[in-house]
């Protein structure tokens, strides 16, 4: 018998934990002429944003976007696409989304795995009217898009949880939570879509469905305003109301936890809630832990047995949190990932290496981290 294999059969029989190849540093994106522009002379970045893995690879959605200095907007400068990366080599596939006319998806943001295919919506402009809003499902193994659906009039989509039978998905602009039926793949009529609540300020204030996702079986969906956050829980099924709770002020991001518990960042206090769940009681902890003074835009939260790993735009950071540790939930290591760098998603890849999509340098990135004390 080989050594390696020896030394593969001798961990497993000890209980060792999985390590990931080293992942590389910092691994430049698609860009310009490669993500096929509408205009040559009007190219766009890769922007990365949602982080999903099938496999050896982890696959980056790619906004395609460019700033129109006269106009002073973002535009889609070409169709949607998803990259396929090994985190140890560099290696990439690059997957294009738009269909026929380069115009069936465009700015992809979230994307989620689910039984070895991927999902992505597409948000399109942002005005709730353009034929790029779509979700998408992708086969990795062939890398091309298998099935579309397109998005009603008057939805943009934010966030996606795959199902058994229905895919679910939050509207970036309502309180509503929306399906497609994974079988026929169209949407759900609208009366079938979910509607959350959650307090905000009167006449300036601002609410949106932050995120959703499949977790222990349900449908679990972050309503987000300027002062509130509530998590709600709901059949996937049948979309029959499970119960909600309060957490902390504008959250944006949710995950499982190794215990069975629901984990919530709130980017409003800089604070990580956490939910038990108990047959039809959801009680909340809201100050599990409240991270340092200079901590900026909580965006995403991934979980991997006893870790949570985040990660703050604003403050180009990302937290790995040990929720075992004594005394309770507590910041172990963290990272920095330079100025203007925007890290948007992160994602583990063993329990002691992530990577992040940083959408000002369009790359990924390896956290580099350092303890804390």
């Amino acid at each position: 018998m080989k050594r390696t294999a020896f030394a593969l059969i001798l961990a497993a029989a000890c209980g060792g934990k999985y390590k990931a190849p080293p992942a590389q540093k910092s691994i430049a994106l698609p860009t310009g002429a490669q993500l096929k522009p509408y205009d040559p002379a009007h190219p766009g970045n890769a922007n990365p944003q949602g982080l999903a893995q099938v496999g050896d690879k982890v696959y980056a959605t790619i906004s395609n976007q460019y700033y129109d200095a006269a106009a002073q907007t973002v535009v889609n400068a070409g169709p949607g696409f998803l990259v396929g990366i090994v985190p140890s080599t560099g290696a990439q596939t690059l997957i294009d989304l738009g269909g026929s006319d380069e115009k069936q998806c465009q700015n992809p943001g979230f994307v989620r795995d689910s039984n070895g295919l991927l999902y992505a919506p597409c948000s399109g402009n942002f005005s709730g009217v353009d034929s790029g809003r779509a979700l998408v499902e992708v086969d990795p193994a062939g890398a091309k898009v298998t099935r579309r659906a397109a998005i009603p009039d008057g939805r943009v989509p934010n966030g996606v949880a795959p199902g058994a039978a229905k895919i679910w998905m939050g509207d970036a602009f309502s309180l509503q939570v929306f399906s497609v039926d994974r079988a026929t793949f169209t949407a759900d009529p609208s009366m079938a879509a979910l509607t959350l609540d959650c307090p905000q300020t009167p006449k300036t204030g601002f609410s949106y469905v932050a995120d959703v996702l499949i977790l222990y079986g349900d449908l679990y969906a972050l309503c987000a305003s300027d002062i509130a956050g509530t998590l709600f829980r709901f059949d996937s099924a049948t979309g029959a109301a499970k119960g909600s709770v309060a957490v902390g002020p504008t959250p944006s991001e949710m995950s499982s936890t190794f215990d069975g518990r629901v984990a919530v960042i709130n980017s409003g206090n800089n604070t990580l809630s956490l939910v038990t769940v108990s047959g039809a009681t959801m009680t909340a902890d809201n100050k599990a832990l409240t991270y340092p003074s200079g901590t900026s835009i909580l965006q995403d939260l991934r979980s991997r047995d006893n870790f949570l790993f985040t990660v703050a735009s604003g403050s180009n950071s990302a937290q790995k949190i040990d929720l075992t540790a004594k005394g309770g939930p507590k910041i172990v290591q963290a990272a920095s990932f330079g100025d203007g760098s925007n890290p948007y998603n992160i994602f583990p890849l063993d329990d002691d290496q992530a990577i992040v999509t940083n959408r000002q340098t369009n790359s990924i990135a390896a956290a580099q981290w350092v303890v804390v004390p």
